[in-house]
């Protein structure tokens, strides 16, 4: 019995993601190729698997964008077999530093490769402006360099755009960090934004709480809003009556004071204002709850020293350790 190969790679990329009709087809195209040794005509691809040359050509591009398949002058081929490029030990990337490229280059890649055309239009069109020939360096460095697909680089892109930070240091740490988190996928990639805008939302809605409008966050309040919104995932109501308490004790916002107060939250196993006051309520040696209410809510400070600024510090240092 004849055979022809299929990666464990290519498996553990499309299988579980992609399209049936898109797999089909790209099976179809390497039986073809292995069996007769040339590529199968736009027409009998549509012909074969029952669907519109549209269609076909469309499930084709998507593959040319994924690199499994090449389109040039001759037409659609899969590519090449080429020894695959050396890897950063330290960084997992293709290189440490983003290599240059000349116009000449990526014009003539343009030319022969449709998904890199179509990564500039479609760039023009989320970024609402012409592409210079540095962003289509830039944005080609993404492809050649770092590995990712065109259509998770036109998330990102969207990404950026939506939060009003398209500059290139920015779009650039960006696709580094989606590159080295193995972001490869359109799926992978649309999962990673929901997460990013809810952390993005949540920052939103703590700056509203603690009524931080018109400057920027400190690398030390950041470092909290981090661990209140994304490590720990306390709900913003808590947050709320987190601050309220704070000013109450101290008469100003601190951020060593509130993290005391929803740390002992957490370790108590509070997740809602109704459980706080429950627990406010309940008697110092009753449901074990009460413990936290005691050791926080009746904390006198008759310590002149600050040991807000002082706990800030400590922080600071611990999660910068954790980096």
């Amino acid at each position: 019995m004849q055979e022809f190969p299929i990666s464990y790679t290519f498996a553990e990329k499309y299988v579980r993601f992609s399209n049936p009709e898109y797999l089909q087809l790209y099976l179809y195209l390497a039986y073809q190729v292995h069996k007769h040794g040339t590529f199968p005509s736009l027409e009998q691809i549509a012909k074969e698997l029952d669907i519109t040359s549209e269609k076909a050509i469309f499930i084709l591009d998507f593959w040319v964008s994924r690199d499994e398949l090449i389109y040039d002058e001759a037409g659609y081929r899969f590519p090449d077999k080429k020894p695959a490029k050396k890897v950063s030990p330290k960084t997992g990337r293709k290189q440490a530093a983003r290599p240059s490229y000349t116009m000449a280059e990526i014009d003539g890649v343009a030319a022969k490769n449709k998904a890199i055309s179509g990564l500039f239009y479609q760039a023009e069109t989320v970024l609402h402006k012409m592409l210079t020939p540095s962003d289509m360096e830039l944005l080609y460095s993404f492809v050649d360099w770092l590995g990712l697909p065109v259509e998770v680089i036109t998330m990102l892109l969207s990404y950026a755009e939506k939060k009003g930070k398209t500059n290139r240091r920015y779009l650039e740490t960006v696709a580094m960090d989606w590159a080295e988190r193995g972001i490869d996928t359109f799926e992978a990639a649309e999962a990673h934004v929901m997460l990013l805008e809810s952390a993005d939302s949540m920052e939103r809605d703590i700056r509203n709480i603690l009524g931080i409008y018109d400057r920027a966050l400190t690398t030390t309040e950041r470092k909290y809003l981090k661990l209140w919104s994304e490590d720990e995932r306390i709900n913003t109501e808590l947050i709320a009556l987190a601050y309220d308490r704070t000013v109450a004790h101290t008469g100003k916002l601190s951020f060593a004071y509130m993290n005391k107060i929803l740390e002992s939250w957490v370790a108590s196993g509070f997740t809602s204002v109704k459980e706080v006051e429950e627990g406010d309520k309940a008697p110092q040696k009753g449901n074990g709850k009460s413990s936290s209410k005691s050791r926080f809510n009746n904390y006198e400070d008759s310590n002149p020293i600050d040991y807000s600024r002082l706990e800030e510090q400590l922080l600071d240092m611990m999660l910068d350790e954790e980096v």
